[in-house]
């Protein structure tokens, strides 16, 4: 959770909701809280989204925005809960691209780095094999939830959900390394 990975979700979200015919409105409100939705990491790691919603509040505020509006953004960041449910299409969209990675080639780099991530930064000492069972068990609850996402990821999402099944098959004398 970087800048980079706020504009990988921002890019891939912009992607599916131009893909998806979203308003320009919606596109940008999506689009704010696409850069909001991990920024309460700079004050903690766990339930970082509503910090998050809080500081766009206020950014939006400063800036004139309506509170109909304001209200709606802060609902897409709290998408960005792992497993909680979306209640509207950019809530969807916003999941889709915030882990976009599941049906990427590059799913096991990144859940590595995610991995690093908690050991370091949230001081968890969570072992190779804990994280192996961790990630198969969001590669296989999260389903996609946009036509796009579902056709542009599902088939590599469904091969690296395999390589996890294989790697947790793994006899445990491989070690934990």
């Amino acid at each position: 959770h970087n800048p980079a990975h706020s504009i990988s979700v921002l890019d891939r979200a912009t992607y599916i909701a131009m893909a998806e015919d979203v308003s320009n409105e919606d596109l940008e409100d999506l689009q704010i809280a696409c850069l909001f939705h991990d920024t309460g990491f700079s004050e903690q790691y766990e339930k970082n989204e509503h910090i998050g919603a809080r500081l766009a509040r206020k950014w939006l505020e400063k800036n004139g925005y309506e509170p109909a509006r304001i209200e709606k953004i802060e609902q897409i960041i709290m998408a960005t809960v792992l497993f909680s449910v979306p209640h509207t299409h950019l809530e969807c969209i916003i999941q889709d691209a915030d882990l976009d990675n599941l049906g990427r080639k590059d799913c096991f780099i990144k859940t590595l780095l995610v991995r690093k991530e908690l050991n370091t930064v949230a001081h968890m000492d969570i072992s190779k094999n804990k994280w192996l069972e961790v990630s198969y068990n969001l590669i296989h609850k999260y389903h996609y939830r946009t036509p796009t996402a579902r056709s542009e990821r599902n088939e590599i999402k469904l091969l690296n959900t395999q390589k996890l099944e294989s790697a947790i098959a793994l006899p445990a004398s491989m070690g934990d390394k």
